[in-house]
């Protein structure tokens, strides 16, 4: 059930008690302060929801928000790129999309990778930093392990995936795959931990061979 249905549910629970709790002659009168006093103070939650429930997803696609709820335009987002069967399984079935609050409040199943998408950050100026919010707003259902060399941080697994899981990988690396990471849909020229973001940065991890 929705948090704008259940705010509903309530604010017409809370007027319906207030309307019988208070004397007969009164109970029009009591039901309206609680219905307006109820309003006001979830008027936030309200308006957020009902930007959720009526966001459209971007259709230019010159655009790094390209494919993401335009409720999301001019803010920064992370999304966690899965190859087909590879994904968590709350996540198999397109690509989510999850305000900065943990609230996944659509699926686009037509969308070319399974995964998710957490959005509606501002104010991060490190990839590290934003990276490391993302995976904390999901109840770290994509944290990472990582091995750190001198040029940075290389992604070893997200969401318990390592990339030789998805792909071959052999011995003598003539093959392999590995995490690779997109700043604005173009392949990140330096790693995460050294990567400056501007204030509606796209940052995206995916799987990529060789």
């Amino acid at each position: 059930m929705s948090t704008l249905i259940v705010t509903v549910l309530v604010i017409a629970l809370l007027t319906i008690l207030g309307y019988f709790a208070a004397k007969e002659e009164s109970r029009l009168k009591s039901a309206s302060i609680v219905f307006l006093v109820v309003l006001l103070l979830s008027s936030s939650t309200l308006s957020t929801e009902w930007s959720r429930m009526t966001s459209e997803l971007v259709d230019n696609n010159e655009d790094p928000h390209y494919g993401l709820p335009d409720l999301w335009d001019g803010k920064q987002v992370v999304c966690f790129h899965f190859p087909d069967g590879a994904a968590p399984s709350e996540f198999a079935d397109g690509r989510h999309h999850i305000d900065h609050d943990g609230t996944d409040f659509r699926t686009d199943k037509n969308w070319n990778s399974t995964g998710a998408c957490v959005g509606g950050f501002e104010g991060y100026t490190n990839g590290l930093e934003l990276f490391n919010a993302a995976v904390a707003a999901t109840d770290m259902t994509f944290a990472y392990t990582y091995t750190e060399f001198s040029f940075g941080l290389q992604m070893d697994s997200i969401s318990g995936v390592s990339p030789c899981d998805t792909h071959t990988c052999t011995e003598d690396f003539s093959s392999g795959a590995w995490w690779q990471l997109l700043d604005n849909g173009a392949i990140s020229l330096v790693g995460i931990s050294d990567l400056e973001l501007d204030s509606d940065s796209v940052i995206t991890w995916e799987i990529a061979t060789y």
